[in-house]
């Protein structure tokens, strides 16, 4: 994979698990890539409608792991980890929130000029269930 890429993100939340009523959030950006002890490590920034300037992500994954962090006018580190529950602050202009991270099923494809990583977890939201949930997370590199 070369170190400039195009990063494509999906999620999903839906409020129980056959739920046909769901929030999709998208995201298509430029990052890089690079392998770091063993792991893909991936970055990009992004700039959010009613949000003071640019937020840089940061994803780390392994076949058993993902980190997703942020920071900037919003900050959370949200570490997803098959049958582990995790709590971080995410912090915003608004306010704080403690999330609560309880993943089932974490899917690392890897090819020579792409990754794929989907995630399935339960959301908390200050201490109570919020919804089911499911990241995409598509990594490929530029075409030259």
């Amino acid at each position: 994979m070369t170190k400039d890429v195009l990063i494509s993100i999906s999620g999903l939340q839906f409020e129980g698990p056959m739920d046909p009523h769901h929030d999709k959030v998208e995201l298509m950006v430029g990052g890089r890539y690079r392998m770091e002890d063993g792991c893909h490590v991936i970055e990009y920034e992004e700039e959010m409608d009613g949000m003071p300037g640019t937020i840089r992500s940061r994803i780390v994954a392994s076949p058993e792991r993902m980190e997703m962090s942020k920071s900037g006018s919003m900050a959370v580190s949200m570490i997803f980890e098959k049958g582990q529950k995790h709590l971080s602050r995410y912090t915003t202009p608004f306010g704080n929130l403690m999330v609560g991270i309880d993943t089932t099923s974490i899917h690392l494809k890897e090819q020579e000029d792409r990754l794929d990583i989907e995630v399935l977890y339960h959301l908390e939201l200050n201490y109570e269930y919020f919804a089911d949930a499911r990241v995409v997370i598509g990594v490929q590199s530029k075409q030259l």
